[in-house]
């Protein structure tokens, strides 16, 4: 089975006018209540794939329980932690006639030692040779090295973690030796602490992690990804495409690898995926997702290339 775990998650508020006026009453076109995350995206588009996932994280309050409520109607597995601070609310703010957007976004709950306790507890409880997506920051509360202490207990029951995160929570998770991290290439230059730019750059910056680390995923945008392993190092492209949103696409290329590599695939194989995915994803508007669609079509183009 698949875990994926959204520690900090929101429930968004997506509201469309035709122009916002200020000082002056505003007529709401539309509106859009999302649950949103990096982990629950992933469990989305592994539905979408054709696999199944369960979401754990933290929920509190009326938001939490509307999160939930949304996520099981689309199919989505959930198992999640209750905490006494309510789940965090972002209002997006979409301008029709400028074709603008403004995001007004909301300080996330703060979680108690208990309630970490009690996440922890879960998380003990995840079968041996599951495979567990970890993304997204940690809320107030939790202490910078929460994941390195996730991926410490679960690696001892033969777990494989895939790790997506920023700043000390990363560097401190990637310190503890998941089975694979993927930052984008400001995180990982974040992680290495230099200025990265080139391919050879990831490359020869990846170098000391390799012995820590299974595999390594750097993702460029428009440029693909580089990905760093053992068995052989790899450049994958997508074809050139209109970006529409690039909201959920690092979430959505997780997914893609995360379901080939448990599944049994390559490593090779889950980076063509994951691109496609995140490709796919890129095509769509907003907060909209990759369709299956849509990936077998990127993927047929995606240029795969050994470094």
């Amino acid at each position: 089975m698949i875990y994926t775990v959204t520690l900090n998650p929101s429930l968004d508020r997506i509201i469309e006018v035709e122009e916002l006026m200020y000082d002056d009453v505003n007529e709401v076109l539309e509106e859009k209540r999302y649950p949103r995350g990096k982990g629950i995206d992933a469990s989305r588009v592994i539905k979408k794939l054709g696999g199944q996932s369960i979401a754990l994280g933290l929920i509190g309050g009326y938001n939490g329980l509307e999160m939930e409520s949304r996520l099981v109607n689309e199919g989505i597995l959930c198992d999640f932690t209750e905490i006494r601070d309510e789940t965090r609310t972002n209002v997006i703010i979409n301008q029709k006639r400028k074709k603008l957007q403004t995001l007004l976004s909301s300080h996330g709950p703060s979680v108690s030692d208990v309630e970490s306790a009690d996440f922890f507890r879960k998380i003990q409880g995840i079968p041996m040779n599951s495979f567990v997506i970890i993304s997204g920051g940690i809320p107030v509360g939790m202490n910078d090295s929460f994941y390195a202490q996730l991926i410490t207990t679960l690696k001892g029951k033969h777990v494989r973690i895939l790790l997506d995160a920023d700043g000390e929570p990363f560097r401190a998770g990637v310190d503890a030796g998941p089975y694979l991290i993927k930052p984008n290439i400001h995180e990982f230059g974040r992680l290495v602490k230099k200025s990265v730019n080139e391919i050879d750059e990831i490359v020869e910056y990846s170098k000391p992690y390799e012995n820590i680390v299974e595999y390594i995923v750097v993702s460029m945008g428009a440029r693909g990804v580089v990905g760093i392993s053992g068995r052989g190092n790899f450049h994958v492209a997508p074809p050139k495409v209109k970006v529409r949103s690039s909201t959920g696409s690092g979430d959505s290329l997780l997914a893609g690898i995360a379901f080939v590599l448990h599944a049994g695939g390559t490593f090779e194989d889950a980076l063509a995926q994951g691109v496609a995915c995140g490709t796919a994803t890129a095509l769509n508007p907003g907060n909209d997702l990759c369709d299956r669609e849509g990936i077998d079509f990127i993927k047929k183009d995606v240029i795969i290339k050994k470094i």
